[in-house]
């Protein structure tokens, strides 16, 4: 008999799956986010090492050969500085692949920390954090941010950026500081109005789950606020945290993509894939394909996290059981 249950455990054991290896298996069933992932990796790779293999220089003008068409030198043409297309192509890739990551991340925490506060303490302090949410909302986002922006290209939007945080997205996109600053500052206004419905969401989850058993058990163990918030809560409601943050992704290349088609995002001569959709728009009959390539990558880029959003939305659900 205790042969037949040391086998039983045994067996357990052996068949025993991680989390981990859960979510993968959950994930990779939805073929459409495994193809996204694939996008993503191949568009990352092209706009972080593609430029080491390119013999051009992004800003490098060859006025022998402006508007140059589809040729093997230039496989994507020049524009009409004699710039090399590709070469922009994936120096623009940098920067709204890294601005997304950046603004994302920034929103998503912001997000955490006010809903979190919120939704566990309630009361005085849930009430005055949620109107501040509600009156947020209730600004018109792209005008605002159009005014800030042209505000800011005027010099005057004097908003004091940590040099340091300059310099480290200066170094990751390969431009220099004042063009990173530029970029940073861009940043910053889309963290400004972009964070509330990440903490709406927390502030609900939060909410939820602030009265469960296991709560109570650590604060009558003399838990503190926050071990209670950021040991015992935040690990029980961070999949839907991780899947808006998916869908974030997305939502902020296509905002930065808009503000540079109206001409108040990225400015020359540093470039976005918005800002290379603007500079083609005199161009469009000439050299049609110039609006494309930015414009289908801006496309690939966000229907490849909305697809892993799906897939993420799905594999973290607690009560799914395929």
């Amino acid at each position: 008999m205790a042969a037949t249950e040391s086998f039983h455990e045994q067996l357990l054991t052996s068949t025993e799956i991680s989390p981990s290896k859960v979510l993968w298996n959950r994930f990779r069933k939805h073929r459409l986010a495994l193809v996204g992932l694939a996008i993503l990796i191949f568009l990352f790779a092209f706009s972080f090492f593609g430029p080491y293999v390119s013999p051009y220089d992004p800003d490098a003008q060859f006025l022998t050969e402006p508007m140059a068409p589809l040729t093997q030198a230039h496989p994507l043409g020049s524009d009409e500085l004699g710039r090399d297309v590709l070469t922009r192509m994936m120096w623009a890739g940098r920067i709204s692949l890294t601005l997304s990551l950046y603004v994302t991340f920034s929103t998503t925490l912001l997000g955490i920390m006010i809903g979190s506060l919120a939704g566990y303490f309630g009361g005085f302090l849930d009430s005055l954090l949620m109107r501040l949410v509600d009156f947020m909302l209730t600004l018109p986002l792209l005008p605002l941010l159009l005014l800030l922006s042209a505000m800011s290209l005027r010099g005057g939007l004097p908003i004091p950026l940590p040099q340091f945080l300059i310099h480290f997205f200066a170094w990751i996109v390969g431009i220099s500081a004042d063009k990173g600053e530029n970029v940073v500052l861009l940043a910053t206004i889309m963290i400004v109005f972009g964070w509330m419905g990440t903490a709406r969401l927390v502030r609900g989850q939060a909410m939820s789950v602030r009265n469960m058993e296991y709560m109570d058990a650590a604060r009558a163990l003399g838990a503190s606020p926050w071990r209670m918030i950021f040991r015992q809560m935040m690990p029980n409601i961070m999949a839907p945290i991780i899947v808006a943050a998916t869908f974030g992704f997305g939502q902020v290349i296509i905002l930065e993509a808009a503000l540079s088609f109206v001409g108040f995002g990225i400015q020359p001569p540093s470039s976005s894939w918005g800002s290379m959709l603007n500079n083609v728009r005199d161009f469009m009959l000439m050299q049609p394909w110039r609006a494309f390539v930015p414009g289908f990558a801006i496309f690939l880029a966000s229907i490849s996290y909305n697809f892993m959003g799906d897939a993420l939305r799905d594999a973290l659900d607690p009560h799914l059981k395929r």
